[in-house]
């Protein structure tokens, strides 16, 4: 089956690593803005009984990312596409699982609502915040893990740092990351995992993290799915230095970076930082970037 990919306004250097790798043509589209502030995106490529491929990250401003991608998989549908594949590599909304506080929607189950009116034959994203999210979609609906970039890039960095995996520890920075830390662990050869608890000293105060293990000279990977502002990166790292940690690397699958997030950026205690690219964003040189492309042309592969 014939294949074309597209890309809307975000993730633009991805597709074309895909469209190179897979020999098949980017499509072409058209993204109008009217006075009233409405848009129109259309596709002006061919995708008539073709295998259609998107891309399209729902970072910042989400709510723009979001109904661009419902348009573009409008106007694919209806031009007699044979097969749609969606992959949105960073899912927007995604913190907004559940009910917090009173009167809360679940802002994350309306995306999957909304996605599920584009009738496309599958949605694949990378590191969902929460497991819970793929049971909002009547779509089958995917969420792949990036663990093996991750283990690569850090069998590479232990190699040129001659640093040997019964010093390394991975630490989830809270219960929300254990699945992500434990799979890094195995991907890594079984090393350790720690998980940090979180505690309030007295109602109304900030939580704080502790944890009884010991980490003193040991090599701690703190792994979570989004690094945004840092205030719970931040707090893990000072407890790890506090416990001697020997170095303290980063691993995060979605930079969002928000501007709150300089003081984080800053911190001398960070040894390395590495994200992934999706979300493409001018980054500090002294984030690594590992690419996403490979699983998302696995992916594509398989359906082929």
């Amino acid at each position: 089956m014939d294949k074309i990919i597209f890309s809307i306004s975000s993730n633009k250097k991805v597709v074309r690593k895909i469209a190179d790798a897979l020999s098949c043509p980017i499509g072409k589209i058209k993204v109008t803005h009217f006075e009233d502030g409405e848009i129109m995106v259309k596709s002006l490529s061919d995708v008539k009984d073709k295998m259609v491929i998107v891309v399209q990250s729902t970072s910042k401003p989400a709510h723009e990312k979001l109904f661009e991608l419902l348009l573009l998989l409008d106007s694919i549908k209806r031009s007699g596409a044979k097969k749609i594949i969606l992959f949105i590599p960073y899912f927007g909304y995604s913190r907004q699982e559940r009910v917090s506080f009173k009167n809360e929607p679940v802002s994350c189950e309306v995306v999957a609502r909304l996605l599920d009116t584009a009738n496309v034959d599958k949605i694949i994203t990378f590191d969902v915040h929460h497991e819970e999210i793929v049971s909002f979609f009547k779509t089958p609906f995917i969420n792949q893990p990036t663990t093996s970039l991750f283990s690569e890039y850090y069998q590479s960095y232990f190699a040129s740092h001659h640093i040997d995996l019964k010093d390394v520890v991975v630490v989830s920075p809270d219960h929300g990351s254990n699945q992500r830390a434990h799979l890094l662990g195995e991907y890594l050869g079984g090393v350790d995992v720690i998980i940090l608890d979180k505690y309030r000293p007295k109602p109304n105060q900030a939580e704080h993290l502790y944890s009884s293990a010991d980490v003193e000279n040991k090599v701690c990977i703190i792994v979570d799915d989004i690094v945004d502002t840092g205030g719970t990166l931040i707090s893990a790292i000072n407890l790890l230095k506090e416990k001697n940690a020997r170095l303290i690397l980063v691993a995060a699958s979605h930079a969002v970076l928000s501007k709150k997030s300089s003081k984080l950026l800053k911190m001398k205690q960070i040894d390395d930082i590495v994200v992934t690219n999706s979300i493409e964003k001018t980054i500090n040189s002294h984030v690594s970037v590992v690419d996403l492309a490979p699983l998302i042309i696995k992916e594509i592969q398989c359906d082929e």
